[in-house]
Order: C-alpha cells, then sequence, then structure tokens
C-alpha cells in the first residue's frame, strides 16, 4: 500500500511527460529552420497554407473555369497575361506552402508527392503556353493556330485539379462553401 502513490505518481508522469514533449506547430518550424538552414515567413503555418489550398481549388477554380469558357477562346493577350500571372502568383504561393509543409514533415500541399508535382507541371504547361501567345503570336495566329492547345492545356489542368478537389471533398478535408 505504501508503494500505491509513488506508482500513481509515476504513471501520471508518463502520461504527461509525452504531451509535454510532443512537438507542436512552432516546435516543428523551429527545428525544420535550424536542421534545414531556411527562415520561413511568419504568417506560414499548416492553417494558411490549408486555406491557401482551399482559396485556389475553390476560388480560383470557379474564376479559371470561367476565363476557361468565356474569355480564352477570345484570344485577348491581355487576359491571357493576367490569367498567366494569377497562375504564376498562386503557385508561388503554393509552392511556398509545399515547401514548408515538406520541411516541417506535414505532408504536402496537395496530399503527395505525385499529385503536388501533377498540378504543378499543369499549371507551368498553362503559364508557358500563354505566355507564349502573348509575347509570340498575333491575335490572327492566336485564334486560329495558338488556341488549340492552350485550351487543351487548360483543359488538363482544370481536370488534375478537379480529379483532386473531389478527392479532398470525399475524405472530408474540403469544404465547398
Amino acid at each position: 500500500m505504501k508503494h500505491l502513490p509513488v506508482k500513481a505518481f509515476l504513471l501520471l508522469l508518463a502520461v504527461f511527460s509525452g504531451s509535454a514533449l510532443a512537438c507542436d506547430e512552432a516546435c516543428k518550424k523551429a527545428q525544420a529552420e535550424t536542421e534545414h538552414g531556411v527562415n520561413f515567413a511568419g504568417y506560414l503555418d499548416s492553417e494558411f497554407c490549408r486555406t491557401t489550398r482551399s482559396d485556389f481549388l475553390l476560388q480560383d477554380y470557379r474564376s479559371l473555369e470561367k476565363y476557361r469558357t468565356s474569355q480564352l477562346p477570345g484570344g485577348h493577350k491581355g487576359g491571357m497575361n493576367n490569367i498567366r500571372k494569377m497562375l504564376d502568383q498562386r503557385k508561388e504561393w503554393l509552392v511556398e506552402c509545399d515547401d514548408y509543409l515538406r520541411l516541417t514533415d506535414q505532408g504536402r500541399v496537395f496530399h503527395d508527392k505525385t499529385t503536388t508535382d501533377k498540378i504543378f507541371g499543369a499549371i507551368d504547361k498553362v503559364s508557358e503556353q500563354l505566355n507564349e501567345l502573348v509575347y509570340n503570336g498575333s491575335k490572327e495566329v492566336i485564334v486560329t493556330n495558338g488556341l488549340d492547345i492552350a485550351q487543351q492545356d487548360f483543359d488538363q489542368m482544370m481536370q488534375q485539379l478537379e480529379q483532386h478537389r473531389t478527392v479532398l471533398q470525399l475524405r472530408g478535408q474540403l469544404v465547398n462553401r
């Protein structure tokens, strides 16, 4: 009976020490910065990255879809350039989040390496195609020759985004508001 309080104390110590030693978000961030020699921006955390991904898959997707159906067929260079810049900016944000999540051992921005690489590749392909049309084609060339490839690349990117969005929704990891 004398040893019961000691055993209870040791059991409580073991239970609570595990949670005390757990590494939270700030701890993971600090460890990754030290281990990889990087300095993450103060705003970067897993919640910011989830929000950035969700906004891209929901809000930006709708904008891209609207552009694809109503504006891209007209071949207007200004619109193409704006969409290209938007895609480049969003990819930059998503790459920053992907690097953060990867280095802090919290996964990838688009679930895994394969999916992330496919989506980034599709974004690059559309951006390059739009850039080519904006800077190297006349309005007539764009409408007659260049739009088919751009539309095809755009459709492939949208399909990649939609497939990933659907997977996340089925897992309950993405809520369409």
